[in-house]
């Protein structure tokens, strides 16, 4: 076994030892703004909200298709005085794990503090040029068992030690890739086929926005009738990504339309229940 798999197998070990899995209670996951790395690369923020002190995280990620996740940077963030700071990448099956643990030496570490920041940042390589995003979502997995999870430190009233296992509020998220900048805006207008496609009931849709516009995003079917309006009104410069749920709505081919300014593209997605 490697270190970095032992690393892994004793994160696990710590979650399951934690006897209770309490709701989010504000703990939070999220995904930052993406900015343009070196080589052609798009590096994605890892932020992390707790409320409480944390001696732990495990967090199990799946990506979308169509990037190769290149490396994990912990330098500069909020867990660089960790510990145990572990990633593993598994690139056939779109997944990574992180283990984060603050105190496994003789030497005091403080608990991460309450906050909100980076944690850790993933670079990722564009493998297939017609990706324009990718869906970052929480994932389980098993030998061992990982499933997002912050370890609240939580004392019992004697002072005796304790933690509480959290499951953190994160559905998911789709970020756009395409003409990112190094400022993390947006070079140019753009409007990305949306992902999943086909889909059923949900899709999400993403697009840039090199400056601040009067945004419609529209959807309508083969007859040129609009069924649904997703955006129209003024938004900020950057990448944005909305959700369109077909579920009232029936099997078929459909187009979704952006307006920006001057700028207009429409694309055709397709719905199969």
């Amino acid at each position: 076994m490697t270190k970095r798999s032992r690393n892994l197998v004793i994160m696990a070990v710590v979650i399951m030892l934690v006897p209770t899995l309490v709701l989010a209670g504000g703990h939070k996951f999220s995904i930052g703004q993406p900015v343009a790395g070196e080589d052609n690369t798009i590096v994605v923020p890892l932020l992390v909200t707790n409320v409480a002190e944390l001696s732990g995280m495990d967090i199990p990620l799946k990506f979308s298709e169509g990037v190769n996740l290149k490396e994990v940077i912990f330098k500069d963030t909020r867990v660089d005085y960790f510990d145990l700071k572990a990633a593993a990448i598994n690139n056939d099956q779109h997944t990574v794990v992180l283990g984060l643990l603050p105190q496994m030496s003789p030497t005091y570490k403080p608990k991460l503090e309450a906050g909100s920041g980076e944690v850790a940042r993933l670079v990722f390589e564009v493998e297939d040029a017609n990706v324009n995003t990718v869906t970052i979502e929480p994932t389980e997995m098993d030998n061992p068992r990982h499933a997002l999870t912050y370890v609240v430190f939580n004392p019992a009233a004697d002072g005796t030690p304790g933690n509480t296992a959290v499951a953190p509020e994160f559905t998911g998220t789709t970020v756009a890739l395409s003409g990112v900048g190094g400022d993390g805006l947006p070079d140019a207008f753009a409007l990305s086929q949306n992902y999943p496609n086909p889909f059923n009931p949900a899709t999400n849709v993403a697009f840039d926005l090199p400056v601040a516009a009067h945004v419609e995003l529209v959807v309508f079917n083969v007859l040129g009738q609009k069924v649904a309006t997703l955006i129209d009104g003024d938004m900020e410069a950057g990448s944005h990504v909305v959700e369109f749920d077909g579920s009232v709505v029936s099997s078929g081919v459909y187009f979704y339309r952006l307006t920006a300014g001057d700028f207009s593209e429409t694309k055709k997605m397709m719905l199969l229940k």
